[in-house]
């Protein structure tokens, strides 16, 4: 299992037209880990925060196991930025 300790967050580049996804890091009492079930048929997204006495918050929805983790931390970034920063 992985330990992250970023967000990926939406950069707008307005000269070139677009935007770019990029990485923000977390504070250092943050970090996040996906983990995946005993039949390796789904992964979910565990927020770690040492700041609420080690608290683990399981992230909805399960995400099958083709995505990546970095697929999942992008999806779930603006929930986990509102929701614990």
């Amino acid at each position: 299992m992985n330990k992250y300790s970023f967000l990926m967050v939406r950069v707008e580049y307005p000269l070139e037209g677009g935007y770019r996804m990029e990485t923000q890091p977390l504070p250092n009492w943050i970090y996040l880990t996906v983990e995946e079930d005993i039949n390796h048929s789904s992964k979910q997204l565990v927020v770690h925060s040492r700041i609420h006495m080690n608290k683990e918050v399981r992230m909805y929805p399960t995400y099958s196991n083709e995505y990546t983790d970095l697929e999942i931390i992008k999806d779930l970034s603006g929930e986990i930025s509102r929701r614990f920063l």
